[in-house]
């Protein structure tokens, strides 16, 4: 009799399943599908990743070489097509780059605008914050104080890559629109910093021996030097190795004073 049972009992159990089975496979399969499908989406989006990467630094390198061989033209069409391979760190670098070329045509405001655009397209600070300290530069002799300080005040922030550079631009900012003592104030704390860059901690105390001295004539060269240091950190941001993407390894051309990012 208990052969009977466990018979009958096996049977039971076959048809359940056999109905859980009809009754949910459909849902199982598209389950495993969808992902399949994420599984396939991470990995195509990794490659792209590599893929744009590679397409925009040879992209930047063609464009470099245009500026070494001072064609403007050729440059100014390889970095353009830089913009369209996707990678953010290789944009914003060539974004930058078509800035300069808008400085030295005196464009101001369009090269501000190609800043803006350069430091939205990464996230990568070392990037993104030169860029907008390249724009406040750009923005020293013909923008506002108040525009100014709004773009320099957030890199001033502890562990900002560039907040040693961008409050000694706010100090001369505030110095060209007369608030004397604000700027000494600013350069006075500057100086204190233990980590400033000795070159930095030298145009400061310059500054600051100009201003006792009433020298205000002589300024306007610290801000030319100070941009100068600006289109350094851009060649040093540049050369730095970037996740997805071999680095230009190439120093980016000056646009001149204290503007040109």
């Amino acid at each position: 009799m208990s052969d009977v049972f466990e018979e009958v009992e096996e049977n039971l159990r076959s048809e359940r399943w056999k109905h859980l089975f009809q009754r949910w496979w459909p849902a199982a399969a598209a389950i495993a599908g969808v992902a399949v499908l994420v599984v396939g989406g991470i990995w195509f989006l990794d490659a792209r990743k590599g893929w744009s990467g590679a397409e925009a630094s040879q992209a930047y390198q063609r464009g470099l070489d245009a500026l070494q061989a001072e064609d403007q033209s050729a440059a100014e069409a390889a970095f353009v097509e830089v913009e369209g391979a996707g990678n953010g760190p290789y944009r914003a670098l060539a974004l930058m780059q078509r800035a300069a070329f808008r400085l030295e045509r005196g464009e101001t405001a369009e090269a501000v605008a190609l800043f803006d655009q350069a430091s939205e397209a990464t996230n990568q600070p070392l990037i993104s914050d030169i860029a907008q300290l390249k724009a406040a530069w750009a923005l020293m002799d013909s923008g506002s104080l108040e525009d100014v300080t709004t773009r320099l005040s957030p890199l001033t922030e502890e562990g900002r890559p560039f907040r040693f550079e961008a409050q000694e631009a706010l100090a001369l900012a505030r110095l060209q629109h007369g608030q004397t003592d604000a700027a000494r104030q600013q350069l006075q704390a500057l100086t204190l910093e233990l980590e400033l860059p000795d070159s930095l901690r030298q145009r400061a105390q310059i500054t600051l021996g100009l201003i006792e001295s009433g020298a205000a004539a002589s300024i306007p060269g610290i801000i030319e030097a100070a941009g100068r240091a600006a289109d350094q950190a851009e060649a040093e941001a540049a050369a730095a190795p970037r996740p997805g993407a071999t680095a230009p390894g190439a120093q980016a051309p000056a646009a001149g004073a204290a503007t040109d990012h």
